[in-house]
């Protein structure tokens, strides 16, 4: 491959010290060595940050976790990460929390991707599902749809342009939506806005279940799914209406699910 630019992988963690090796050796032994690891503890009570600070050649950085009014840490998340991409200088990013970790061919795959999809800006591949050695699976539900409504991989499956990233910044940290994590806020604009939406059709990345984890607070059918659920539709009318998009399909469909997802809502 004649084109090897610098690729920063993001780790964003908070309290994952049981997981941290294992997400920093996967960087490390990547097949793709042009990289940079960028670690950023986000306020961490156990020792994470002194894990990582163990590793050689990686870059290693712990900041104040940011006050909010509301409970939930999707934008401590995104903060993190945000914070982590201020201190990178690869052309290629690639997301990664600190309890899911990648395939040795992660990083090649990708640059190969947008070494052949010049004009892409983004490209979420598939995740192997994992909860163990023993037990794990490849999650085949995702596919390149045309409807509007993304169905897309975890954050940790994301890898962007730099300048898309930066580009879109001040869209992806809006306060407003305090429940939306950011694979969903990536999605959402690369799909309307860019109508640049790819899912590669590789596994590359172990998505780690923690049962102890954020997404264990939103079960499907549950108070806080529905809750973000609406906050999800009016982020999506929100992006609609900012950069008049057109021609979507299954409107119909869309203003069923909203209206039944806001009477749920004011029942609850």
């Amino acid at each position: 491959m004649k084109n090897k630019p610098l690729v920063s992988i993001l780790i964003a963690s908070h309290n994952k010290e049981k997981y941290v090796k294992r997400c920093i050796n996967s960087c490390l032994n990547q097949t793709y060595k042009n990289i940079e690891i960028i670690f950023v503890d986000d306020g961490s009570k156990d020792k994470s940050y002194q894990i990582a600070k163990q590793f050689k050649n990686i870059r290693v950085f712990k900041k104040k976790r940011i006050k909010l009014k509301k409970g939930f840490n999707t934008f401590f998340q995104i903060d993190t990460y945000l914070y982590a991409f201020n201190k990178s200088k690869g052309k290629i990013l690639s997301l990664l929390d600190s309890d899911d970790f990648y395939t040795k061919n992660k990083i090649a795959s990708i640059v190969k991707f947008f070494d052949k999809k010049r004009m892409s800006n983004i490209v979420f591949n598939k995740p192997i599902v994992y909860h163990s050695k023993d037990r794990f699976f490849l999650d085949s539900k995702f596919k390149n749809r045309r409807n509007m409504w993304p169905k897309f991989p975890p954050c940790s499956c994301i890898s962007v342009k730099r300048n898309f990233f930066k580009g879109i910044c001040n869209e992806i940290t809006l306060k407003k939506y305090p429940l939306l994590t950011l694979d969903f806020r990536l999605a959402v604009i690369s799909k309307l806005v860019f109508n640049d939406f790819k899912i590669l059709n590789k596994y590359l990345t172990y998505y780690f279940q923690d049962p102890k984890g954020e997404s264990s607070k939103f079960k499907k059918f549950s108070k806080n799914w529905w809750s973000r659920r609406l906050e999800a539709h009016e982020y999506f009318n929100y992006i609609i209406k900012k950069n008049k998009v057109k021609k979507l399909s299954k409107v119909n469909v869309r203003k069923l699910d909203y209206v039944i997802t806001k009477f749920l809502n004011n029942f609850f």
